[in-house]
Parts: C-alpha cells; sequence; structure tokens
C-alpha cells in the first residue's frame, strides 16, 4: 500500500514537472520574462494578425513583447505593426515581413524581406534590403521592398543621396534619385505622414494630404457616376427595344382593326345601295364633295427622323485574358504549405476569356473585372515607384508564396511590359496573360528577369 502511494506521489510530481516546464518554454517563447532594460526593440501597436516566428515556432505576437535576435516579423494582409526602435519606429504594412538584428545595440538593425516600412528614425536604425544597407539618422521616409525594385520616399532629413521630398530607386542594377510627388503617396503612406505631422513638418503638409484625398474621392465619386449613367443608358436601351417591340405588335393590331373595320363599311354600303338604291352622286348631294387636308411634309420629316434618331451608344472594345500559376506545380517544394489548396491542379486559375470595356481602360480594370466576375480573389496596393497600382494576390497566391524570387508578372501581345499595369492602355483585340513566376525574376515564364 505505501509502495502504491510512493508511486502515486513520484507521478504527480513528474506531472507537476513537465506541465511547469512547458509553462517555462512558453513563457520563454513568448517573451513572458523579458524585462531587459537594454533592448531597444519592442511592438508597441498591431492591428490585425502579425506573426512573430522565433526559435522555429509562429503565433500571433500581443502588443508589448520585447524583440530578440532573429525574431521575424510578419503582418498578413490588412494588418498593421509598429516596432519602437531606439527614440523612433518603425511601422510595417500589410503583407510586409522584416527580421530583427542586435536589438540590444544602439545601431539595431532591421532586414526588410518584403512589403512597405514606414521608417521615423530619430537616432539611428540601420536597415538592410536586398544587397542594400542603408543607415536612418534624424530621417523619416517609406521604403518599398518588391521583387527587383527597391524605392526609398523621403519626407524628412536627408538618406544617402535623397533630401527631403526625393526618391531614391533601385530597379535591378539601375539606381537613380526623383523627386516625390504628391500623387504617389498611397493610402498607408498618407495616414503615417498625418500622424507624424503633429510632432514634425513632414514634406508634405496635412493640408496637402486632404486636398489630395478630397481630389480622389471627387475621383471615384465621378467614375461611380459615369458607371451609373452607363448602366442606365444601357437600361434605357432595353426599354427602347421592349417599347419597339411593343409598338409593333400594336401597329399591327392597328392596322388589321382597320381592314376589317374597312371591309364591314364596305359590306354596310353594299347592303345600303341593295336595300335603299342610293348612289354615290346621292351621297355626294346630300354632304357635298370631299376634300382631302394637305400633308404638311415637313412635319412629317420631322416626326420620322424623331422617331428613328436613336441616343448615340457607346463603342465597347474587347481583348482576351487568362490567369495562370502553372509554374508553382514545377517548384511544388518551395510553396508555402498554407496555399496549396489555392493552386489547381491544372496550373490554370482562369482560361481564355474573352472581355469587354471602355477607351480609356488598363490592363489593370480588366484584370479586376475579370476577377469580380468569375469569383477570383484579388489584392493590390498603389506603389509611388510606378505611380501605378501593384497586384499582391490573386487567388490567395501572392509575392514570396513560392520562394524568393516568386510573384505576378503580366504579358499584352507575348510581351512584359516594364511598367505597371495600371499604366497600360488598352485599344482593343490584346491578348493579356498574368503568370506567376516563381524563378529567375520572371525568366520562368519567358520574362527575361525584372
Amino acid at each position: 500500500m505505501k509502495k502504491k502511494t510512493i508511486a502515486n506521489i513520484v507521478m504527480a510530481v513528474i506531472i507537476m514537472v513537465i506541465v511547469l516546464g512547458g509553462i517555462l518554454y512558453v513563457g520563454h517563447i513568448k517573451g513572458w520574462f523579458d524585462k531587459d532594460s537594454t533592448n531597444f526593440v519592442t511592438i508597441t501597436e498591431r492591428r490585425g494578425i502579425v506573426t512573430l516566428e522565433r526559435d522555429g515556432v509562429a503565433y500571433t505576437v500581443d502588443e508589448d513583447t520585447v524583440l530578440r535576435e532573429g525574431d521575424k516579423i510578419s503582418c498578413d494582409a490588412g494588418s498593421r505593426a509598429k516596432i519602437e526602435v531606439n527614440d523612433g519606429y518603425i511601422t510595417l504594412n500589410q503583407n510586409s515581413t522584416v527580421i530583427i538584428s542586435e536589438p540590444k545595440t544602439q545601431n539595431v538593425k532591421i532586414d526588410v524581406i518584403s512589403g512597405e516600412v514606414f521608417v521615423n528614425a530619430v537616432t539611428s536604425i540601420s536597415v538592410s534590403f536586398s544587397d542594400n544597407n542603408i543607415d536612418f539618422s534624424d530621417a523619416v521616409a517609406l521604403l518599398s521592398v518588391r521583387s527587383g525594385a527597391q524605392s526609398i520616399s523621403v519626407f524628412y532629413g536627408e538618406v544617402n543621396d535623397a533630401s527631403s521630398g526625393e526618391i531614391l530607386e533601385w530597379v535591378g542594377e539601375e539606381y537613380s534619385v526623383r523627386g516625390c510627388t504628391l500623387d504617389s503617396l498611397n493610402d498607408f503612406a498618407i495616414e503615417q505622414i498625418r500622424a507624424l505631422n503633429e510632432t514634425k513638418e513632414l514634406y508634405f503638409t496635412n493640408v496637402q494630404l486632404d486636398e489630395l484625398e478630397e481630389q480622389r474621392n471627387e475621383e471615384l465619386l465621378a467614375d461611380t457616376n459615369v458607371s451609373d449613367k452607363e448602366d442606365k443608358i444601357e437600361n434605357k436601351e432595353d426599354l427602347d427595344i421592349d417599347e419597339e417591340d411593343s409598338g409593333t405588335e400594336n401597329d399591327g393590331n392597328v392596322v388589321q382593326n382597320t381592314e376589317n373595320n374597312d371591309t364591314t363599311a364596305t359590306s354596310d354600303s353594299i347592303n345600303d345601295v341593295t336595300t335603299e338604291g342610293t348612289t354615290e352622286e346621292t351621297a355626294e348631294e346630300a354632304t357635298g364633295p370631299v376634300t382631302e387636308t394637305p400633308k404638311d411634309e415637313t412635319t412629317e420629316q420631322t416626326a420620322v427622323t424623331e422617331s428613328t434618331t436613336e441616343a448615340p451608344v457607346e463603342e465597347k472594345l474587347s481583348c482576351t485574358i487568362t490567369i495562370r500559376c502553372d509554374t508553382i506545380l514545377n517548384n511544388w517544394d518551395n510553396l508555402d504549405p498554407a496555399k496549396v489548396a489555392y493552386v489547381p491542379s491544372s496550373g490554370c486559375i482562369l482560361s481564355t476569356v474573352t472581355m469587354e470595356f471602355s477607351e480609356g481602360e488598363t490592363v489593370f480594370d480588366v484584370l479586376n473585372i475579370a476577377c469580380a466576375n468569375y469569383g477570383i480573389q484579388i489584392e493590390y496596393s498603389w506603389t509611388p515607384m510606378y505611380n501605378s497600382y501593384y497586384i499582391e494576390g490573386i487567388n490567395n497566391l501572392y509575392e514570396f508564396d513560392c520562394g524568393s524570387e516568386s510573384g505576378w508578372m503580366y504579358k499584352v501581345n507575348g510581351w512584359f511590359p516594364n511598367y505597371g499595369c495600371s499604366s497600360y492602355i488598352l485599344t482593343g483585340g490584346e491578348t493579356i496573360v498574368w503568370c506567376y513566376t516563381c524563378n529567375g525574376l520572371g525568366a520562368d515564364v519567358g520574362g527575361g528577369g525584372w
């Protein structure tokens, strides 16, 4: 009996040790015991799902989490994360990923893997991306990192060769500096600049931002009104066609009724002649000669013209569009396991279809319409570097989902344009193909690299 009791006690102690060890391990991973005052990097704000990968374990991070060497922070679609660094901070936009280095030194290093990062450096923040390493000190800027192209828009202070109001650009092996325009700002940049303008005087003021947003709202409203007007015209044309068909049927009935009346009248006249012996001359004597009213030819012609004139119909143009991701089938080992369900077995997300569009519309417009018509998920963002929309994901397949060089590209009539899809204006008859590249920055889909 005593042996059994001792065995139970030993078992209970072992279970308690295992549970305590598990708690300590989870606490270590999640940083419950991190009270190191020498650490200069902390997540202070979080919106949406922000994932922290630490020691091979990934979990949704909380605010006030102290970051360590090698921590990887990723923001999902619709998410944001603000990380305090020294006396300043960086803010990650959605679909952005960074890795923290040397968090216990004054010169904290941030390795930006992808996406957009807003940097407010008071003392010093070292940021690396691709093959570049940039030191930010007393500067405010927006860093955008895409496959084959990166940019830094400076809004305060100086960064490398660029001063406030200028943009550093890396496209492939080419490097340049150009002016930063107000209309190049996306919603993320506007939000960050507006908030920081409360304490600093950045290159763009809140008044300018208000005017830009008002202008974009007016353009959006105008586009909506045009769309509504086109719908009304289309509905009116359908109604006119129905009225014409109805009118034709009614006219036929009127003619038929008139003929029937004439037949009846003729029959009655014959009966009158037979029974009463009345002749046509007798009728004329009784009623006088019948005078025919002359027709107004001008009025008749005008009436005919008005009835046959139709409202001008906007001529619709057309093109074909295809969406493919078959390159993923040859790079299956590199695919994010969470995205397996979104890859069709054929590699074809949308077979070739013909799309109608209006004059002045772009490749971006047609892609949006096609995805809406066929229920395909799409996500995009405004890219100041190209002054165009950037396609982040189609059918839930995003950049870097199948390797470090993966992402979406488009070609028109077999050619890969070197500018954004919302800058390519269609004229009709084009063949558009959206394809997912996995290797060579487009070489595997015939692009020859971005």
